[in-house]
């Protein structure tokens, strides 16, 4: 660890803070710390107070920020010793410095309802990292949390039960997903999202030391999921979306184009809706992306840069995803093609139904995506390009994620028949 001290205001004419400039494997980190001094007395490069009689507390003053500096490298080897010698990542180290120095109530303090709460205070402030990306927790991330501690607190109220670090066992586990499939009626992949909040909290809080029952690392504290029916737009459909006549329904236009920017690019809707000129260079898509914090880089489909040509070079103005997905429904309903039935089975409440709809009805802005990977599958780009893409880590989720059906399954295998027995036709090349 490399640690110097500087002054907030090195040319200020009164008092100024002090604060610690931390390098370490983890990262960089500008901490705050309970000193003050006037510039006049401060050396810039021994870093510390002057020895001069001016300033005749020099002395007790130096070693005060010695003990600081101390105290700063002792948090981090407490919480490498207390963590199998992991790193603390920078917003990790400023709460344990926080803790430290008094300016925070330790976390070994608060109750599991608390310390849920002041997680979800934390994201919403910009002080959490992601532990993969590095970056800042995106804010809509906690509208998920917030929507998990409610509905804990009324499974708490409803059977009067205690729950806290200890009692969050496997018996809390059955009866907390019993609770929400027969009591809130929610489907298994929901339950599942509110299951695994619970256990990045308990995660978060026996990193920084929090003694919490074991049983949330368990194989039997899962997150209950399911395969669901979700539609895509084949290459016939998107055509046919592209050519409606828009120009009395402008938002409408803007939307539509925007959704085929996603198709064409394998996007998520955060990513696409946020396009900005710059980001392409020379015939390609070049960004880093908002929910992984991976660059990658796509080639300008034609259809992609016709629609910067129709704006100018720029991209259309996006809207909310709620409404970008009603005004989806709007321009499927004006496609006759789309109005065959589709079906959508899921279990909810305990009970599996299938939902008969339009095809639509079941359009969404994360329909662009499935779009993308599917359509290119079938037509036949390697699924590791596919992949690099959208961003699938294994070839079994990817798979889970493009949606075919056994006609079309049928209908690829005949086709690289086909391929095969085409070449074997051709004639050999005579040199």
């Amino acid at each position: 660890m490399d640690l110097q001290f500087y002054l907030k205001r090195p040319d200020a004419t009164a008092i100024t803070t002090i604060f610690a400039r931390i390098t370490y494997e983890g990262g960089k980190l500008k901490y705050y710390i309970p000193e003050k001094i006037d510039p006049q007395y401060w050396n810039p490069d021994t870093h510390r107070a002057r020895e001069t009689k001016r300033f005749p507390e020099f002395s007790e003053f130096n070693a005060r920020l010695d003990n600081i500096a101390q105290t700063i490298k002792n948090t981090l080897r407490k919480f490498q010793n207390d963590n199998q010698n992991k790193i603390p990542m920078p917003a990790q180290l400023k709460e344990l410095l926080d803790i430290t120095f008094g300016k925070k109530t330790s976390v070994l303090n608060k109750d599991f309802f608390q310390y849920f709460e002041d997680f979800v205070t934390r994201t919403s402030k910009g002080e959490r990292l992601s532990p993969k990306t590095k970056k800042k927790i995106a804010l809509t991330t906690n509208k998920g949390y917030t929507t998990t501690l409610n509905h804990l607190k009324k499974f708490k109220a409803v059977y009067n039960r205690k729950i806290d670090f200890d009692t969050i066992d496997l018996q809390f586990h059955n009866d907390y997903i019993a609770y929400l499939t027969n009591k809130v009626s929610l489907s298994n992949n929901t339950i599942g999202d509110h299951i695994k909040r619970i256990i990045v909290i308990l995660g978060d809080a026996k990193r920084l030391g929090i003694n919490v029952n074991p049983s949330f690392e368990s194989g039997y504290f899962f997150k209950p999921s399911e395969e669901t029916d979700n539609v895509y737009l084949d290459q016939t459909e998107l055509s046919l979306l592209e050519e409606i006549d828009l120009t009395s329904h402008p938002k409408l236009d803007r939307v539509r184009d925007l959704f085929l920017i996603g198709c064409y690019t394998g996007l998520r809707y955060s990513d696409y809706s946020t396009l900005k000129p710059e980001d392409f260079k020379d015939g390609f898509i070049e960004i880093r992306q908002t929910k992984t914090g991976k660059p990658v880089v796509i080639p300008e489909h034609p259809v992609v840069k016709k629609i910067l040509d129709k704006y100018n070079g720029q991209l259309p103005k996006s809207i909310s995803n709620q409404k970008t997905n009603a005004y989806l429904k709007d321009l499927g309903e004006m496609i006759p093609a789309l109005e065959k039935e589709c079906s959508k089975t899921y279990t909810k409440g305990g009970v599996t139904e299938t939902l008969l709809s339009p095809k639509w009805k079941m359009i969404s802005s994360h329909t662009a995506r499935r779009s993308f990977a599917t359509n290119e599958y079938l037509a036949g780009t390697p699924t590791l390009t596919i992949m690099a893409i959208t961003g699938h880590t294994t070839e079994k989720m990817f798979m889970k994620y493009i949606k075919l059906t056994p006609k079309e399954h049928a209908v690829l295998l005949k086709m690289h028949w086909e391929k095969r027995s085409n070449k074997k036709e051709e004639p050999e090349k005579v040199f």
